[in-house]
């Protein structure tokens, strides 16, 4: 071989590879292009599982009353030491049913009017027992509570009646121990 013969070779090569890549641009005039589909891509997956309410369910909110949580929508207006007021312009029956399912023991009764839980505990407090009143306002969509503290009272211990009496003040005959206390 010359030196020169490479070099004609490889022009060949390229001439050959020109005159087939010209034929095949020559067939594929005849047809028109295949249409391009588009694919939609799967959803992405969740990587937790999305909680969903059921319908009138209400979520827990961030009031509470005597450790019983209040749900979204439900404010506190008033709060003594043993009864709170509360209010919110949600349906009084969503919330009967979110009360029903935080509180345990004791008695519902369901009227026109009102849902009472009488005597009823928290999670939060089961030596505490409450008196819990839902009732609608005159709007309708609007929700009234009442939550009582009705855990009695304990007894002092004491070790015979005369000391009871004095406890509370009095002698055995039921006179005042101090009669300045009158002043």
């Amino acid at each position: 071989m010359t030196a020169s013969q490479p070099r004609i070779l490889e022009a060949r090569a390229r001439a050959a590879f020109a005159v087939c890549v010209m034929v095949v641009g020559a067939c594929n005039r005849d047809k028109p292009p295949a249409p391009v589909r588009a694919t939609a891509l799967p959803p992405p997956q969740p990587s937790a599982r999305v909680d969903r309410l059921a319908p009138g369910e209400l979520v827990e909110g961030t009031e509470h009353a005597f450790e019983l949580k209040l749900p979204v929508g439900i404010h506190v207006t008033n709060a003594f030491a043993s009864v709170v007021y509360a209010w919110g312009q949600v349906d009084p029956m969503e919330v009967a049913n979110f009360i029903r399912a935080e509180v345990s023991g004791g008695a519902v009764t369901v009227g026109a009017a009102a849902t009472v839980f009488d005597r009823v505990t928290t999670a939060g407090n089961p030596a505490r027992l409450l008196r819990i009143r839902v009732d609608s306002g005159a709007q309708g969509r609007v929700a009234h509570l009442e939550i009582q503290d009705v855990t009695p009272t304990p007894v002092p211990a004491a070790s015979s009646t005369a000391e009871r009496w004095r406890q509370v003040g009095l002698t055995p005959d039921g006179k005042l121990l101090d009669p300045s206390h009158l002043r």
